[in-house]
């Protein structure tokens, strides 16, 4: 199985079938939800891509 990864602030997934929302943890005491969307095929877009905020 191959597998891809894509980042952004905001993302869209369109599919049949979702999974129950899980819980987990991120870097330090961040969390996060995962889910996994199943569909022939399956897809998902950036809605908004990432950016990096300068101080």
């Amino acid at each position: 199985m191959s597998s891809r990864k894509i980042e952004a602030e905001k993302i869209r997934c369109v599919g049949r079938k979702i999974s129950k929302p899980r819980l987990i943890h991120q870097s330090g005491r961040h969390r996060a939800i995962e889910i996994f969307v199943e569909g022939k095929p399956a897809k998902a877009e950036v809605v908004r891509v990432w950016r990096v905020l300068k101080s």
